[in-house]
């Protein structure tokens, strides 16, 4: 093998190390057809990318203090979770509004929520850990 191949063979080797350790992108492509978030909206969807997004309710920006109120309307390309509460059932979040959202889980007494989980505009993709399969109410920033 040639210095110049070996070369580059060792760059793109260091390159692909370096992007590894770098650990997952922040968010994922929106999804697009049925499953597609309105423009304007805040969606929950009730699967993480990875499984299809599946069904999902959207919101205009404002405050919902008990997502036990809302269910996943919206069919999407396989219907998973479709009609099932939205409260601590939502894996994934799409958020196509210009505010800053924050989700909010279950906390000890005497508050029983904390709310300090945001989705910034612009996000789509699965929810952070504490708030995945754990939402309860959410607010626009």
């Amino acid at each position: 093998m040639n210095r110049k191949l070996s070369g580059w063979l060792v760059c793109a080797v260091a390159a692909t190390t370096v992007l590894s350790l770098a650990g997952p992108a922040n968010a994922d492509a929106p999804p697009t057809g049925a499953e597609a978030c309105p423009s304007g909206s805040f969606c929950l969807y009730y699967n993480s990318p990875s499984l299809g997004w599946g069904s999902f309710e959207h919101w205009s920006p404002g405050s919902y203090s008990d997502l036990s109120q809302f269910s996943f309307r919206n069919w999407g390309n396989n219907g998973s979770g479709y009609g099932r509460t939205v409260y601590k059932n939502a894996a994934a979040a799409v958020n196509n509004t210009s505010y800053s959202w924050n989700i909010c889980v279950p906390a000890p007494a005497p508050t029983n929520m904390s709310c300090g989980i945001p989705i910034n505009q612009g996000f789509a993709g699965r929810l952070p850990a504490a708030a995945y399969n754990n939402d309860i109410a959410m607010f626009i920033n």
